[in-house]
């Protein structure tokens, strides 16, 4: 059964409620087990989450439902189950933690667990599938509305390409790290464009989110076909991630990529709004550190307020290099919130330097990452991590750590 149509039979039995109360399970320590176990890691991280899940699903009702996410699991409540949300939590936890113990490839495995409120408005709202052979409420098929024209098919975002543009760690002198772009017109004869201006704005976030799930799936599909060791930052936009009825569908898409292939994804999360609830803020980039290792976030400068980020899971902070005419005038500014930024362990990237005045007053603020068109165009492949000497000054090189580390 899908993703879409496992939630599509708890519409019924949630009619008139306002949340669901989830339970998020997430393994710790995977890291560390994968450098123990090295090549062998591939068979025991899927015995680790076969194995859990097993145990998770004789301790579970038979409405409940169980996702496996990257890191971890999610499990939604059935309707006919009795027992408390938090006590339902507290109870896999405890047994989960003593079931660890007594087993040796999983003595050193950690957990988080937590009770999270879904908006069942969010689940069920609109674009949420209907049960097969369900009319919507209100309607049947005499209805003058069911007997009216057709309803106008779905919206569809134009086919599109991909491209790479290349990010220089200014403390190695190496390009290991293409931010992924989608190319594509809107029309035979119209401009070309990029990301999600290929989505009908009439189209939402339902059409957005399937932009995403598109994206995604291209962009594994040329790492698998391209083995090289870089790594690629792949978009996706806020809202697919802080919508349960959008995140549900991309965790699934994220979850049958490989392990090779995740291993070498970044997430670079678009569209935030800088003005965004601290709370919201942390728990969408915590769910995409479910799915990856690493996350990168758009920011725009002007408007960002640090202190929202402080639990966020975070590593790099994106900003578009301002106009050469504006970047003297807000140097100060950028090097305070790099600074800021590298306190809070993180790295700032400064993107856009297409003029070598841009590059140049973007390299003297020593951000971890640069890209631009005086770094390097945008190019229909990705190549393997490459050294480049930029014309500016110098500063010791260090050859890159092994490829699935890099450059971070």
């Amino acid at each position: 059964m899908s993703t879409l149509s496992m939630l599509a039979q708890y519409r019924h039995s949630l009619k008139g409620a306002t949340h669901l109360e989830t339970t998020q399970l997430q393994l710790i320590n995977l890291d560390l087990l994968k450098t123990r176990y090295q090549e062998r890691w591939p068979k025991v991280r899927s015995r680790i989450f076969d194995t859990c899940e097993q145990f998770i699903r004789k301790r579970i009702g038979p409405g409940d439902a169980l996702l496996r996410a990257n890191t971890g699991f999610v499990i939604l409540p059935g309707p006919d189950r009795e027992e408390p949300p938090e006590q339902f939590t507290a109870r896999i936890e405890t047994e989960l933690r003593a079931f660890f113990l007594g087993t040796d490839y999983l003595k050193e495995l950690g957990l988080e667990a937590e009770t999270v409120n879904l908006a069942v408005a969010d689940l069920f709202g609109k674009g949420a599938p209907e049960p097969r052979g369900e009319k919507p409420d209100g309607q049947d098929a005499t209805s003058p509305r069911a007997a009216g024209k057709p309803a106008p098919g779905p919206l569809t975002f134009s086919p599109f390409s991909l491209s790479f543009e290349p990010l220089w760690a200014s403390a190695t002198g190496y390009v290991a790290l293409h931010r992924v772009r989608a190319v594509g017109r809107m029309d035979v004869k119209g401009p070309v464009v990029r990301d999600h201006k290929l989505c009908p704005a009439e189209g939402g976030g339902l059409l957005r989110s399937a932009f995403d799930k598109a994206l995604l799936q291209k962009t594994a599909c040329t790492l698998l076909a391209c083995p090289v060791p870089g790594l690629a930052a792949v978009a996706v936009h806020f809202d697919t991630l802080a919508t349960v009825k959008y995140r549900l569908p991309y965790m699934h898409a994220f979850d049958v990529i490989g392990e090779s292939v995740r291993a070498r994804l970044m997430l670079l999360i678009t569209g935030m709004p800088m003005d965004a609830p601290a709370g919201l803020i942390t728990e969408v980039t915590r769910f995409a550190r479910m799915l990856t290792r690493r996350i990168v976030v758009d920011i725009d400068q002007g408007a960002l307020r640090l202190e929202r980020f402080d639990d966020a899971a975070v590593d790099i902070m994106s900003m578009r290099a301002p106009a050469l005419s504006q970047f003297e005038r807000r140097r100060t500014n950028i090097g305070q919130l790099n600074e800021r930024i590298c306190r809070a362990g993180r790295m700032l990237a400064i993107e856009g330097c297409d003029q070598e005045g841009q590059l140049a007053l973007a390299h003297a603020l020593r951000p971890a990452y640069l890209g631009g068109l005086t770094v390097g165009p945008e190019t229909r492949t990705l190549s393997a991590p490459y050294l480049l000497a930029l014309k500016l000054p110098s500063r010791p090189e260090r050859e890159p750590a092994d490829c699935a580390g890099f450059p971070l």
